[in-house]
């Protein structure tokens, strides 16, 4: 079914509990596991150079905690830090692009489940990259049964 899986995560409860279900998901297929943090350069415009190192920093903690549970699990997984960039202008963008790259079957992500005008102004990764992700997208909702 699926070997190559994507997890979109961020320090979010939404993308921890994602977390779990790819993790399970993962193991129950013997899947391979690429876990991401996207850092978002692009909506930093101006900002100091320290501030990207840290939230690079920040999301290297986070994806070595999660890489560890899983790799305790038994789950092939590996991790990988993207930059929004001028080919990837969105966090959306750039999680697709791994997806592409890593020639993903699947991408996780939590959603907020936000729609009408919430969603307008707030935006949704997760629309994005359901809209226009050229593989299968699991949404995980803050209420979903919990994964692993």
């Amino acid at each position: 079914m699926y070997s190559r899986i994507v997890l979109a995560l961020d320090a979010s409860a939404t993308a921890q509990h994602a977390a779990e279900h790819a993790i399970a998901l993962a193991r129950a297929l013997h899947a391979s596991l690429r876990m991401v943090c996207v850092v978002d350069v692009a909506g930093l415009a101006g900002a100091l150079a320290e501030v990207s190192r840290v939230m690079s920093d920040d999301a290297r903690l986070l994806l070595d905690d999660w890489m560890n549970r899983a790799a305790q699990l038994g789950v092939d997984v590996s991790t990988a830090i993207v930059e929004t960039d001028r080919h990837a202008p969105r966090v959306g963008d750039a999680i697709r692009a791994e997806a592409r790259r890593w020639d993903a079957q699947l991408v996780v992500l939590g959603s907020h489940g936000r729609s009408g005008v919430g969603n307008l102004m707030l935006g949704s990764v997760a629309e994005a990259v359901a809209r226009d992700s050229r593989c299968a997208v699991l949404l995980v909702h803050p209420g979903d049964a919990q994964g692993a």
